[in-house]
């Protein structure tokens, strides 16, 4: 019995270890949804999660655009909401309604995204979608 104990030990700590390695998404600020538009820079549509990047107008008039970063779901979870590969390009166009950071840096974690078609994306299990 003490050997089937101790192998049920290891075994739990060898799957959690995984598991540990992934971060929560608690950097956000899950209670303010905020919407920005602006360019695509880059897309990074890879494991763990899909990135992608965009230069944002700035709030005053004659100062550089500012780059923000927006944080998805795996892949594979936003594909099955439509995202592919191939869905952004540097240059498109679209508007972003995210989570923003807690501490304020120019990022988010993406609710939707409205593309320049005016198709709309979801991220994988957003509490706000329809």
């Amino acid at each position: 019995m003490r050997r089937f104990g101790l192998s049920a030990l290891l075994l739990f700590l060898a799957l959690a270890a995984p598991a540990s390695a992934h971060h929560a998404f608690n950097m956000f600020a899950l209670d303010k949804v905020v919407t920005v538009s602006g360019t695509v820079k880059d897309y990074q549509f890879k494991m763990p999660h899909v990135w992608f990047y965009m230069l944002i107008p700035a709030a005053q008039e004659g100062a550089p655009a500012e780059e923000w970063g927006f944080e998805c779901h795996s892949p594979n979870l936003v594909a099955r909401k439509g995202w592919k590969i191939s869905t952004l390009k540097p240059g498109d166009k679209l508007s972003v309604v995210m989570h923003p950071m807690k501490d304020g840096s120019k990022a988010g974690s993406v609710i939707r995204v409205v593309l320049p078609d005016g198709r709309v994306l979801w991220n994988a299990e957003s509490d706000t979608r329809p």
